[in-house]
């Protein structure tokens, strides 16, 4: 248990192999997640044991029923998807349908057994945690002042001159995803440092959170940090600690040293970032995102359009004024994890969740104020900072490791008392019954997921073999390569508009003939694959357009292009470029009027828009 749990907690946010993976930081996540899952599953006798013994508890059986009702919302919105193979394999970005939210599941149910056996098994877990935390926490901190071996600085960095920003991501992809782990991390930390009472083990966790604290602020990140001072102050009312002078002055120590770095040169990247965050106090695009995700969910709202499927589906729903506001914006997600559970679920997913965050709260009141206090300030910061970014694995992973902690602890609070007047909820013969089919399930399942793990791994391995062999120019490998990724790679979406346009490209600076040749032919079926199974397919239309052109088929283009336009209204660009297509075939009344479309859309940011609405209207004013 402790192995799987280790891989889990600890290898799940850390690992990353950007020279050894296409997605470098998805595919392995998801290998180390579903590794322990199928560790925890083949140790399937302890784990029924304790569930068993689980249900007995009145915050056992809710825990049990709240995860049950999660997991039937997720299964039946999946099975009822828009698109199934991506609700259940999940998209290329995070990787989160169905497969990977039942082992987010079955890690939350089986840690919380495990911590309601023993409950001084909070310990090693909070240990985890924040033993990953430290080394990220320091990644970021090295990356914010320009040292990272791992990764191309320019990934993670904007703007110019004094500018610039840097939004360090660590090992999760993206500052928001890092800086939201990192307030778990603070606040496992603050709840680790009273349960240690070795010389260096405290302090270790105590200095875990200052880490973890800093990371957060060198990111940049808004949310994170509304969530770490929501917690706190949770904390502080949970737990009403008397105020001494020592702290007081260690508080005013530490916001003085945060002024001087700031005003500092060191912290002038953090000074620009806060000019960016002036001037984009409303938080970008999410507020109409959320407007435009609402309206989406509406029009499924009680079995949703299925795990992973808002970037398939969205840009039907995406309004004028988001469009106007932000053009060459790509929204892959509701960022807020009630709409994304609303917009995937329905409305079984938004109140399950609603109920798990409420469970949460409720499963720290009879633990007390010293170890209540703390994880109900790290249960209030998670979700304050989850109401701007999603779920990804391991901020998925860590809300449920967060969830399980609470219940067990609960559930080990009452399992005494419950013991001494409650009979088991299960009878010996129906016990045994219960096991003969729990552990074969266990192992089929366990087996299933471990050869989905190979087959991700496998085809991703390939892929990047594929990225290789176009840096070197050589189509032929390439193409070798894509094949193997395809024959490993699980139904759903995968590489095929990044191959079709590396293709394209690759036959576009190729001298010898027959390369171009076999690197065209490879695009067009790539680009048309993508259609069919790409998370951004709108997009995918597009490519095929401007491949379509690049052959003179101008039907096919036009088509593809109406194809765009089909799946996301709003979109300029496939406007902009079906009207310079009807220009050329002499149809100047459609003409203009997709020009003006693509004007209005883009909200008149692009000068070349603006240019063929302009010179359009001139030639039409100029005709009889």
């Amino acid at each position: 248990m402790k192995f799987g749990l280790a891989l889990i907690t600890v290898l799940l946010p850390l690992i990353i192999a950007p020279r050894v993976s296409f997605f470098f930081d998805i595919t392995p996540k998801i290998a180390a997640l579903i590794l322990g899952t199928c560790l925890m599953l083949w140790f399937c006798k302890q784990n029924v044991n304790r569930i068993r013994a689980m249900a007995r508890a009145p915050s056992g059986r809710w825990f049990l029923g709240l995860l049950a009702a999660q997991w039937i919302s997720v299964a039946v919105a999946a099975a009822l998807s828009s698109s199934r193979d991506l609700s259940l394999n999940g998209s290329t970005w995070r990787r989160f349908g169905l497969l990977t939210q039942t082992c987010l599941i079955l890690v939350g149910l089986f840690v919380a057994a495990w911590i309601s056996e023993d409950r001084s098994r909070i310990r090693t877990v909070l240990r985890m945690c924040v033993g990953a935390g430290a080394a990220g926490a320091l990644y970021g901190i090295f990356q914010y002042f320009g040292w990272d071996p791992l990764l191309p600085a320019n990934a993670y960095q904007a703007g110019e001159d004094a500018f610039r920003i840097v939004r360090p991501p660590a090992t999760l992809g993206h500052a928001d995803y890092f800086a939201a782990w990192l307030v778990t991390v603070f606040f496992a930390g603050f709840a680790l440092a009273p349960m240690e009472d070795g010389r260096w083990r405290r302090p270790a966790a105590r200095a875990t959170a200052g880490l973890s604290a800093l990371a957060i602020l060198l990111s940049g990140t808004r949310s994170a940090m509304l969530g770490l001072i929501v917690g706190i102050l949770v904390f502080m009312m949970a737990q009403r600690p008397r105020i001494t002078t020592r702290s007081a002055a260690l508080a005013a120590a530490g916001a003085a040293c945060v002024a001087l770095f700031f005003f500092s040169p060191a912290g002038a990247r953090l000074r620009a970032r806060a000019h960016w965050s002036v001037d984009d106090a409303w938080g970008g695009a999410r507020l109409l995102l959320w407007r435009d995700s609402l309206t989406m969910a509406a029009q499924r709202p009680w079995t949703g359009f299925g795990p992973e499927t808002f970037s398939v589906e969205f840009p039907a729903f995406q309004s004028l004024d988001l469009a106007r506001a932000y053009p060459d914006f790509y929204h892959e997600s509701a960022h807020n994890v009630f709409l994304d559970a609303f917009t995937a679920q329905g409305v079984s997913g938004l109140l399950t969740l609603l109920a798990l965050a409420i469970f949460g709260f409720r499963a720290c009141r009879p633990l007390g104020r010293n170890q209540g206090a703390p994880l109900a300030a790290g249960w209030a910061g998670l979700l304050v900072c989850h109401q701007f970014v999603v779920f990804i694995s391991p901020t998925a992973a860590y809300f449920y490791l967060w969830l399980a902690v609470m219940a067990g602890s609960a559930i080990a609070a009452e399992s005494a008392a419950v013991k001494s007047v409650r009979a088991p909820v299960i009878s010996r013969r129906a016990g045994v019954a219960y096991d003969k089919v729990a552990y074969p399930l266990a192992a089929v399942l366990g087996f299933v997921l471990a050869v989905y793990a190979i087959r991700l791994v496998a085809a991703d391995g390939a892929l990047a073999g594929a990225r290789r062999a176009f840096e070197a120019g050589d189509a032929e490998k390439a193409a070798r390569a894509y094949q193997m990724a395809l024959v490993w790679q699980p139904k759903g979406p995968g590489a095929d508009l990044y191959y079709s346009r590396s293709m394209a490209d690759l036959a576009a600076r190729s001298v010898n003939p027959d390369v171009r040749v076999r690197a065209w032919r490879e695009a067009l079926e790539a680009g048309v694959r993508a259609t069919r199974r790409a998370e951004d397919r709108h997009n995918a239309q597009y490519s095929l357009a401007t491949l379509l052109a690049a052959q003179n088929d101008s039907a096919g283009a036009e088509q593809s292009l109406r194809n765009a336009i089909a799946a996301a209204p709003n979109w300029y660009k496939p406007h902009w470029t079906l009207a310079r297509l009807l220009a050329l075939t002499h149809r100047d009344d459609e003409a203009l009027s997709e020009a003006y479309a693509a004007l209005e859309r883009g909200g008149g940011r692009h000068a070349e828009v603006v240019d063929t609405w302009n010179r359009l209207k001139q030639e039409r004013a100029g005709k009889p």
